[in-house]
């Protein structure tokens, strides 16, 4: 298979984890006989910086010429406060892009490894041997797209409108069943249809119908997002697949990220399921209070890049292999300084994709 990608590093950290993690991706794609051409380009304030505006026309038209994106990170808060909200680089380049592509489906899988289960703020025997969350989010819906005003004096009432569309809801159920039947696991759909009675009801319904039509024996529940909310961090290993809409699955992801007890570790993709176009970017955000320094974690760089073959290149063998071989790199105990315990083999950036680019040699030799 033969994908266009478009690289943009991006802000802060962006930049080093995405140069770590290059070869990993080329050297997966030469051993599964995929052909790959990587197209560079700016977003953020490095974008601002050469054309004077963080998602300048250059990229666009780079992003409309490729398959898929792989996207570092953006934004600089000193830089972002002395902007309009706006003009800042989530408002005017991320959101964009994904309202431009129709990226509706957005997939967080967050995984306690063995032997990490310290880094986890949850007692030991709610975690003990691992655990793996994984988040379907819906993207384009609700109030961070709905229409929003505030009072003509701006001072007496606010609203932002949360509207849900069908398809909207049908595409991201469909994605969450498609994969809990890949998987066998169960999924738990999140809302409020106890007190939202439009949208929460209406979501509630179209979830339904699109398992019992299409999916009967998928297993599904449902579950109020606040009790949700709490029951991650009780019993944490009582659920698997987690749907839920855009608002509410953006809390709840990242609190299966603070289960996780780092950032550093999570991947991320954003799909169009109808046109095959995806992003793929790590959990962490730009980090500049540590960028340039050499120790920032290219995991969740490296591990959305297995996501990227699973769900583009439709090539699980290739994902597989690159999520083995991040676990072994961690059971052997190498560690970049955000996961860093005593005993652990301290590495770098470039270090830590260098260990499991390693381990990858072995497992595509096998």
């Amino acid at each position: 298979m033969k994908k266009r990608i478009a690289v943009l590093p991006g802000d802060g950290i962006g930049p080093e984890e995405v140069e770590a993690s290059l070869s990993i991706l080329q050297t997966v794609a030469n051993a599964r006989g995929h052909k790959i051409e990587l197209k560079m380009g700016l977003v953020g304030w490095a974008a601002y910086d050469v054309y004077g505006d963080v998602m300048p026309p250059e990229t666009w038209t780079l992003c409309e010429k490729v398959d898929v994106i792989l996207f570092g990170a953006v934004g600089l808060p000193v830089r972002d406060a002395e902007v309009p909200r706006d003009l800042r680089p989530e408002r005017r380049a991320l959101l964009p892009i994904r309202k431009h592509f129709g990226l509706g489906v957005n997939i967080r899988p967050v995984r306690i490894y063995p032997g990490l289960e310290e880094m986890s703020p949850l007692k030991n025997k709610f975690i003990d041997g691992g655990l793996l969350l994984t988040f379907f989010r819906e993207l384009l819906g609700g109030d961070y797209f709905g229409d929003k005003r505030r009072s003509p004096d701006g001072r007496s009432w606010a609203e932002d409108v949360c509207r849900y569309e069908r398809p909207q809801i049908e595409l991201i159920a469909r994605a969450a069943f498609e994969e809990a039947r890949r998987t066998g696991e169960k999924v738990t759909s999140a809302d409020k249809a106890n007190v939202l009675d439009a949208t929460g009801a209406y979501w509630r319904e179209v979830v339904t119908e699109v398992h019992d039509k299409e999916f009967p024996k998928v297993a599904l529940e449902y579950a109020l997002v606040d009790s949700l909310s709490a029951n991650l961090v009780r019993r944490p290993k009582d659920f698997q697949i987690i749907l839920s809409s855009n608002a509410h699955c953006d809390i709840l992801s990242d609190e299966g990220g603070g289960i996780a007890g780092s950032l550093g570790l999570l991947p991320s993709a954003s799909l169009n399921p109808e046109t095959g176009y995806g992003m793929y970017e790590p959990a962490a955000g730009s980090a500049p209070d540590i960028a340039g320094k050499g120790i920032a974690n290219p995991t969740g760089m490296i591990l959305s890049i297995a996501l990227m073959f699973r769900h583009t290149f439709r090539d699980d063998i290739a994902a597989q292999a690159i999520e083995r071989a991040v676990e072994k790199a961690l059971f052997k105990g190498f560690r970049t300084s955000d996961i860093a315990t005593e005993p652990s083999k301290w590495v770098s950036t470039q270090g830590m994709a260098d260990v499991i680019g390693e381990n990858l040699e072995l497992e595509i030799a096998e």
